[in-house]
């Protein structure tokens, strides 16, 4: 199972889904007002969980949920 999340979610997500199994996503196919287009540009640098677990929801667990 894998979860998308914005950025303020995460570290309340970590406790139920586990670092590896959340994803970020920003770009919505539709006007949002939760849309975070520069996520993932800034979450690397600003993330509150630590570079790690941003790396692994911007790229590891992706990667691995879509068989890349």
């Amino acid at each position: 199972m894998y979860v998308g999340c914005q950025s303020d979610d995460v570290p309340y997500l970590l406790q139920f889904a586990g670092e590896d199994n959340l994803i970020m996503g920003s770009d919505y196919g539709h006007a949002d007002t939760t849309s975070e287009p520069a996520a993932l540009s800034t979450s690397r640098s600003t993330s509150p969980v630590g570079q790690r677990i941003a790396n692994k929801m911007l790229g590891d667990n992706a990667r691995t949920l879509y068989a890349l």
